[in-house]
Order: C-alpha cells, then structure tokens, then sequence
C-alpha cells in the first residue's frame, strides 16, 4: 500500500524543523563573524583606540562618577555594533529580528549550551559596565605608553 499522504500537521512540524534549522544557521554565521572576521575586530580596536583619550580613569577612580560624554561615547559605540551586526545580517539576507529571535530561542532551548553563551557575550558586550572597563584599561595603556615615550 502507498505511504499515508502528509497531513496539513505534519507540514506544518516539518517547517518549523526546518526554520530551526535557519535559526541555528542565522546564531552560527553571525558567531563566525564576531569571532573571525577581522575586520569586525579590526572596527572596535580602532574605535577604542582612537576614543581611549576621553577617559579620565585618574578621576573615575578618585571620584567614582562617570561624565555624560562618557554616555555619549558609549552610545557611539553601540551604534556602531548594532549596525555592524545589521550590515553583516542584511548581506546574508536576514534580519537583527530574525537573529535575535533565534538566540533567544536557542538559548531558552540549552542554558548552558553554545547559544546561550554566545547570547551572554553578546549581552556583555553591549553593557555600559563593561564597556567603561575596557575603555578605561585602553586609556590606562595609553598614557602607559605616553609615559615611556616622555621616559625615553
């Protein structure tokens, strides 16, 4: 006897499988970008290089208190995440909606697995917090190296 036709359920179960699938393909490929592609890389290091000499870390840690510029900066820099990352989504023809999406659904799948971390460096690496922390080391090296330059 012939094979039972497909019923309307069982087409339906077979494309959220395969959309499964296209979310875990969208997670990989942005992964494979933020963590190999070196001119993603290549961006912040200049802009943290390039912006290190705003940050007074002297006064931070004296005073404790952040000034607004410091905001202003920070909202520079994750603008130009967020549009690195939509520029890179765009040129696989996906969206931060369809990305977002399935990091989150990865993640509610495995905490502990590969999506959830990379959804927690994401996360971490759009906080304020830490942000502050590597422009301050950066500003720290900087006038490190200023110094052994008036040294010398």
């Amino acid at each position: 006897s012939p094979p039972p036709m497909p019923t309307d359920e069982s087409k339906s179960e077979a494309k959220d499988e395969s959309k499964s699938e296209e979310e875990v393909d969208v997670v990989k490929a942005v992964g494979q970008f933020f963590y190999e592609n070196a001119s993603f890389g290549a961006t912040f290091e200049s802009f943290v290089s390039s912006n290190c000499h705003i940050i007074d870390d002297a006064e931070i840690e004296s005073t404790g208190l952040m000034k607004v510029e410091y905001t202003a900066l920070y909202e520079r820099y994750q603008a130009l995440f967020e549009s690195s990352i939509e520029d890179f989504l765009a040129s696989i023809g996906r969206t931060a909606g369809e990305f977002a999406e399935a990091l989150e659904r990865g993640a509610e799948d495995d905490p502990e697995g590969e999506e959830a971390i990379f959804a927690q460096i994401i996360t971490a690496t759009a906080d304020f917090d830490i942000f502050m922390q590597m422009m301050r080391e950066a500003a720290r090296e900087r006038k490190r190296e200023e110094e052994r330059k008036d040294a010398s």
